[in-house]
């Protein structure tokens, strides 16, 4: 019986709600042609008021004739058809205030939910970075799952609107992008959410996968500005430190188990050139302890590669080219993984995780060390092992052309 009044008091408390009894307890409905969907979004310092914030946004035109009046922080409009995207501009003290100013730009209501990349600019990221995320990562319109990056050398403002110069969204560039660099193992895309847990669980510090803006010739020869991937962007007490380039960053996805798939290339016993796909790397940082004292760190790194593509003539299954083969890759990502590791200790950044992994083998032990972590992190002794393993070889055994060889 008591349920039943508590369920009934439930449901008339409801339904009065519900009958106009509380204004606005529930959003207000918008039609889709009535909101801007901002789906990518550059952060940046205002550079007339280093102390404010410069917020662009860009958004394909939803329009079948383009042109939804919106107008830039220069009163003209950056609206465009085709794939191009409608580029918008505002400032604020802060980046709250900065989107709201944004709103008075544009006569349709900004709507925050698809938006899918945030750009960081390199003088904001220098300044403070938690200074510039925290509206994103506070306010409950915007998503946790986006994706973050450092614009290298240049504003976001600058990158999204010269690239906007071309003929394809710049959603769309940085979708692909994101896929294809897996590809190269040279970086990773970090969504918002695990951004903050860096940042709170490593002592400040992050990498931050970076891009920049870059010549090239397009199908007629002239030359346009295109997105490049550069790398990691490294961070150190919340501003960034220095970069980590694509010559050795996919040391940091080897120590971090984030290397999918890459391109090794060897030499064979003839010497001629051997394409190395990696298909799998396993890295275990273990600790050594001496009572409570860090003494060391050892970087255990297995990597399985196939063999991929092999430019000479030679039988290349017997044990003797595949254990030379394999050596060959091992000393190229133990140099890759020692470089990167020294870049760290330069920058004063944990953002190889080394804490973390150490706080989930020797949970009591970091407990002694957690409070002066980044005293001792500089002057570990890193201990990096490297294991190779060639797989299989497709559907090839022997090279082609091995008959006419003999």
């Amino acid at each position: 019986m008591v349920i039943k009044k508590t369920v009934c008091i439930f449901t008339l408390i409801l339904l009065l709600n519900l009958s106009g009894c509380k204004k606005n307890i529930l959003p207000k409905r918008y039609e889709i042609n009535e909101l801007m969907l901002v789906q990518v979004v550059g952060i940046d310092k205002f550079p007339e008021s280093p102390n404010d914030c410069m917020l662009t946004v860009a958004s394909k035109d939803l329009d079948a004739g383009g042109g939804q009046g919106n107008l830039g922080s220069t009163g003209k409009n950056t609206g465009s058809t085709g794939e191009k995207a409608l580029i918008l501009t505002s400032e604020g003290k802060t980046m709250f205030d900065a989107a709201r100013n944004l709103q008075t730009h544009s006569n349709k209501t900004i709507f925050w939910g698809h938006t899918d990349y945030y750009l960081i600019g390199e003088e904001a990221a220098r300044d403070n970075i938690a200074k510039y995320i925290d509206f994103f990562t506070r306010d409950h319109e915007l998503r946790i799952d986006s994706k973050v990056y450092i614009v290298k050398g240049s504003t976001a403002k600058e990158l999204i609107e010269q690239f906007n110069q071309l003929d394809f969204f710049i959603f769309d560039k940085l979708e692909s992008l994101g896929q294809n660099i897996r590809l190269l193992g040279t970086s990773y895309e970090i969504e918002v959410h695990e951004l903050m847990r860096f940042l709170d669980i490593h002592h400040a510090s992050a990498r931050i996968p970076c891009i920049y803006l870059a010549k090239r010739s397009d199908d007629d020869g002239k030359q346009i500005m295109d997105i490049e991937s550069g790398g990691y962007a490294i961070f150190s007490d919340l501003k960034l430190a220095g970069y980590i380039g694509p010559d050795i960053s996919r040391g940091i996805n080897a120590i971090t188990n984030t290397l999918d798939s890459s391109v090794v290339v060897v030499k064979d016993l003839a010497g001629k050139d051997v394409s190395l796909e990696i298909i799998d790397c396993k890295t275990k940082v273990i600790p050594f302890f001496e009572g409570n004292t860090l003494k060391s760190v050892t970087i255990n790194t297995k990597v399985n590669s196939n063999l991929a593509e092999l430019q000479s003539q030679t039988d290349f299954t017997d044990e003797q080219s595949l254990r030379f083969m394999e050596s060959q890759q091992s000393v190229i990502i133990k140099k890759e993984i020692e470089s990167v590791i020294e870049k760290v200790i330069e920058y004063e950044s944990d953002c190889l995780e080394i804490c973390d992994r150490i706080r989930l083998s020797r949970p009591y032990k970091w407990l002694q060390i957690e409070k002066k972590w980044m005293e001792i992190f500089p002057f570990i002794e890193f201990i990096v092992q490297v294991e190779s393993k060639i797989q299989r070889t497709y559907e090839l055994k022997e090279p082609s052309g091995y008959k006419w060889s003999e």
